[in-house]
């Protein structure tokens, strides 16, 4: 794998050992292109990763910039799990600049963008701590914000850092958390390095490159993209474009051709088996649909969609009848039910839809009104007591449905 920094006016190459300028030979390349041109938006899906979340992201792009899915290329990961799916980093590039790579880029490489480069080496080299990164290359100055090696805010000008020092001032900055560490060529010019002195910047020195380190950072974090805690490409290569196929075409056409014949001789039992099976499948597909015609009273064709209308129906209705929620003579009848001797109600009032009831009254002795309030428990969930003198004031709760007489 050669990691290769295509973002910036120079090409820069690294292969985990050598590093040097323009396209470097051989196969397995990622390669950043330059985050000047990418447009870098967040937004939220209920899944994480997968096929159909791809569907979704095109989705969200296609509508979002109102462009036919034929003129872009998407890349995406996640950037931090919520209680329900991600948060997720997505980079949008117009198909036509992909297209008009050189066939030596474009072919057999992943290809993805320079700030992902920046990201994978920041992971590296500072993982657990809070760091933004100024990249400032030549054509753009990309701020990037990143907290224990995830990617929390991308800002970038499209300008080079030149320009940048000549507005600096009339700028609005975003804010800088944590080390402020310095890459690009921008890193070795003094005068764009002053700019940033209230933050003590840190350039960074990473061997093999010494002090040539902020112009090969990218190249470094792309070199390690399979660390990278976002691996978001535009392009993966694909196993007949590796350099493995290439060197060992023949071995796999062989193995291939060995395999199809295996499959071509496929013994007449197993078809059978599966033939058998199948049957088996549709025939209990057909006894349960039977079975759910029965229980709903209407012909099932599509289980998955009539049985949650049938149970949405029946919500409906039970909210509509209000089947769990007993009327006022019900609470009545149950207060009535429960008096006794030497207790005398003067006043009841409350609503069914509350479920609670207030019961004012008088009793001659404790024993009648204990006897009272005992049978008042057995047919309220919660009963509440306050008594003045000889009077009282009782609070009843949900009446219980079905209690029995005391």
């Amino acid at each position: 794998m050669i990691g290769v920094d295509y973002g910036s006016s120079t090409v820069k190459w690294f292969d985990g050992r050598r590093f040097g300028t323009g396209l470097p030979e051989g196969r397995g390349l990622v390669v950043g292109l330059s985050s000047k041109t990418v447009l870098v938006k967040e937004a939220v899906f209920p899944l994480c990763k997968g096929k159909q979340l791809e569907k979704m992201v095109l989705n969200e792009v296609v509508s979002d910039l109102s462009v036919e899915p034929s003129q872009v290329a998407v890349a995406f990961c996640p950037a931090e799990r919520l209680e329900k799916g991600c948060r997720h980093l997505i980079f949008v590039e117009k198909r036509e600049l992909l297209d008009s790579l050189p066939p030596e880029v474009r072919e057999g490489s992943t290809l993805t963008v320079d700030l992902i480069g920046a990201l994978s080496a920041v992971s590296l080299l500072y993982p657990e701590e809070e760091v933004t990164v100024v990249d400032a290359g030549s054509g753009k100055v990309g701020f990037y914000r990143v907290s224990n090696s995830q990617l929390k805010g991308v800002e970038i000008f499209r300008f080079g850092f030149d320009a940048f020092a000549q507005r600096f001032k009339s700028l609005p900055l975003p804010a800088v958390s944590g080390r402020l560490i310095l890459i690009g060529g921008g890193a070795l010019n003094e005068e764009f390095v002053e700019l940033f002195k209230e933050f003590s910047p840190e350039i960074p020195v990473v061997s093999p490159f010494g002090e040539q380190t902020p112009l090969y950072f990218n190249a470094y974090g792309l070199y390690h993209f399979k660390k990278s805690p976002c691996r978001a490409a535009f392009t993966q290569p694909s196993l007949f474009s590796s350099e493995l196929f290439q060197k060992n075409r023949k071995l796999f056409l062989r193995a291939g051709a060995l395999v199809g014949l295996s499959l071509i001789l496929l013994t007449a039992a197993e078809a059978i088996r599966v033939k058998v099976a199948r049957d088996d499948y549709l025939a209990a597909k057909r006894e349960f649909r039977e079975k759910l015609s029965e229980l709903l009273g209407e012909k099932v064709l599509l289980p998955e969609v009539q049985v949650n209308q049938k149970l949405t129906e029946l919500e409906n209705l039970k909210e509509l009848l209000k089947v769990n929620q007993p009327s006022a003579l019900v609470y009545l009848k149950a207060i009535a039910e429960s008096l006794t001797g030497g207790v005398k109600v003067l006043e009841v009032k409350g609503s069914a839809s509350s479920g609670q009831f207030t019961v004012v009254g008088r009793f001659e002795s404790e024993e009648a009104l204990e006897a009272f309030v005992s049978n008042l428990k057995k047919r309220f969930e919660k009963v509440l007591v306050s008594v003045d003198g000889k009077k009282f004031t009782i609070t009843l709760w949900r009446v219980k449905v079905g209690a029995k007489e005391a």
